[in-house]
């Protein structure tokens, strides 16, 4: 009878044993699937990041794009009207000068004294 209840105990000892590893097992991957998942909600964070980042990036790459083109277009017009009021000087000065001349001849007194 004595070794029918140490084998008893024994049986209960390992099973104890056994259920307490599986305790122990299942806590451990309950642990270990917490830090993955906490990872990847991480990562999907940064992910959602990352893409609302480049979306901004992009979008103030085409401002600027547009802003060139329309700048440039701006300073074409200014250059043209330059070319304008340069063209227009000149052939102010040439009245200019024509008028001088016939009011105060060639050496700067007034033309028939």
């Amino acid at each position: 009878m004595n070794n029918k209840l140490i084998a008893l105990i024994l049986i209960g000892v390992s099973l104890n044993a056994a259920a307490d590893s599986a305790e122990d097992n299942l806590m451990n991957a309950r642990s270990a699937y917490r830090a993955a998942l906490k990872q990847q909600t991480g990562n999907d964070s940064k992910i959602i990041s990352l893409q609302s980042d480049l979306e901004d990036a992009q979008y103030r790459l085409q401002k600027a794009q547009a802003d060139i083109v329309r700048l440039q277009g701006e300073l074409q017009a200014a250059m043209n009207v330059k070319s304008q009021q340069a063209e227009t000087l000149r052939q102010a000065g040439q009245q200019l000068d024509s008028a001088w001349g016939a009011v105060y001849g060639p050496g700067g007194t007034k033309a028939g004294r």
